[in-house]
């Protein structure tokens, strides 16, 4: 029997494994256990995982707002925005699946 993938690829019809998934992102510095593998909650795990490497990332980054690079604050604003839409998006993918 094989296992139902819901990482964000194989929601989007892609043929990949949570397996592989958790291999690629371990490249990206997000370890995904492997009691989250072939579950829903796999996508809330990553989504967590990258908001938090934003965060950190933006600091180093420019703000096209602002011409400087971007604040805490500025960077926890933008990680959250794009949080919000890519768990949009999955649970978009979730329903669509079932």
């Amino acid at each position: 029997m094989t296992q139902k993938s819901y990482n964000i690829q194989a929601l989007r019809g892609h043929d990949y494994t949570d397996t592989e998934f958790q291999q690629d992102m371990a490249d990206a510095g997000v370890n995904i256990p492997d009691e989250l593998l072939y579950k829903p909650s796999i996508n809330e795990y990553v989504v967590q995982a990258m908001y938090e490497q934003n965060i950190d990332g933006l600091q180093n980054e420019v703000n096209p707002e602002t011409n400087k690079n971007y604040t805490a604050s500025e960077a926890t604003r933008e990680a959250q925005a794009l949080r919000k839409e890519t768990l949009s998006h999955i649970n978009e993918l979730m329903s669509i699946k079932q």
